[in-house]
């Protein structure tokens, strides 16, 4: 990975091999913008370019995300997100491919984008489980692909900071990909505890989207992470819940679920 020297408002850094991605990249965003068309499947602020690549406007989450918007503080998180893409990809991971990492600055703060390879043949997990996916993608899909892919992600060392059903894809060949690494961190080893919350944020993914799915299947998934663990199934269940009654409450005072 390389940080050009160059304008300093606008920094276009491409992974290894990539460097033919600076020259897009470096036009003013409304020729990016017209180069390139609104990916479907509800995932918004992503979009496809020529030749199999995605863009993807990074927006802050969280509590932040009401305040600041697509406003960042320095292009260091989109950075660290390439440096640990390379890094998993390396080890045999099932994440997301950064190519090339685009930072404009706006007065004090940036706006990031980054660009990824496409996963050809894929639908959201979400998109699966809500019958929305293209023709040819099971409605309920089988669980042990994505406990596997969650699990081998995590044995990495890494704590996915957005785990939900829009960031897990499924192929038509039966394998799951993570993607949107924003915010992540690597930590090795990995607690159980910052495991734990991976799987609590995925559960509560299935809450917002209104989404029903069989709890033998919900239950699959775990005894699949776990490899038949019971204890660590049971604190898995117990951790989710715990964390979705606090989510609950939120969402019953503040009228909406976010």
């Amino acid at each position: 990975m390389r940080a050009p020297a160059s304008n300093p408002r606008l920094l276009v850094t491409t992974a290894p091999g990539h460097d033919h991605l600076r020259s897009l990249l470096s036009q003013p965003w409304p020729a990016i913008e017209a180069a390139s068309r609104p990916l479907g499947g509800g995932r918004g602020g992503v979009r496809t370019l020529p030749g199999g690549l995605v863009i993807r406007h990074c927006r802050r989450g969280g509590a932040l995300g009401g305040l600041l918007g697509d406003r960042h503080w320095s292009p260091e998180s989109a950075w660290d997100e390439m440096r640990i893409s390379e890094t998993l990809l390396r080890e045999g991971v099932a994440v997301a491919e950064v190519l090339a990492v685009r930072a404009e600055k706006h007065g004090l703060t940036w706006r990031l984008d980054v660009v990824t390879r496409t996963i050809e043949d894929a639908a959201t997990l979400r998109d699966c489980l809500a019958g929305e996916a293209p023709r040819g993608f099971p409605r309920l899909p089988p669980a042990a692909p994505v406990a596997a892919a969650v699990r081998r992600m995590h044995d990495s060392g890494l704590w996915h900071a957005d785990l939900n059903l829009q960031n897990i894809l499924l192929t038509r060949h039966g394998e799951a990909r993570i993607i949107d690494l924003a915010g992540s961190r690597l930590r090795r080893p990995l607690p159980e505890r910052a495991r734990l919350d991976n799987i609590a944020r995925l559960y509560r993914s299935l809450e917002k989207q209104h989404l029903r799915v069989p709890r033998f299947t919900l239950l699959r998934f775990l005894m699949s992470y776990f490899v038949r663990d019971r204890a660590a199934v049971k604190r898995a269940a117990a951790a989710a819940e715990s964390k979705m009654r606090r989510h609950r409450l939120w969402w019953a005072l503040t009228g909406r679920k976010k």
